[in-house]
């Protein structure tokens, strides 16, 4: 059966296909949120936090990229689940999350720009 990749964005690839289109999603999923992740974080956040602190910036700006190109696919809600199984993950998203949910909440936190003000500045 021919699939028509511009009617089924995500159905088509195969493992190593999801993978090579979105290697640092992979990562950031199966790596920060296995089975393994309720006994290594106290939550989600935690998790996002560990990965944001001790991951490359340019890692991270790419994760966010490649956030938003899934979540431009305009996928069904089962098919961002799958994409988020896909890679890893092993847990659910937090409540009160969807999957596509919780993917804009971690493309909006890890992609806002953080601006250094240097010592002694308050923020605006």
């Amino acid at each position: 059966m021919d699939r028509d990749d511009r009617t089924d964005p995500f159905g088509y690839l195969s493992g190593p296909e999801w993978h090579a289109r979105f290697p640092e999603l992979g990562q950031f999923l199966g790596g920060w949120f296995s089975q393994d992740m309720p006994d290594e974080f106290p939550d989600h956040d935690a998790a996002v936090r560990d990965y944001s602190a001790t991951t490359d910036p340019q890692l991270v700006a790419r994760l966010t990229g490649e956030l938003r190109e899934l979540l431009a696919l305009a996928l069904e809600e089962s098919d961002y689940a799958l994409a988020m199984a896909e890679p890893g993950m092993e847990v659910d998203p937090p409540r009160p999350y969807s999957p596509s949910g919780w993917l804009v909440h971690l493309a909006d936190g890890l992609g806002g720009f953080k601006a250094d003000y240097g010592p002694g500045r308050a923020s605006p």
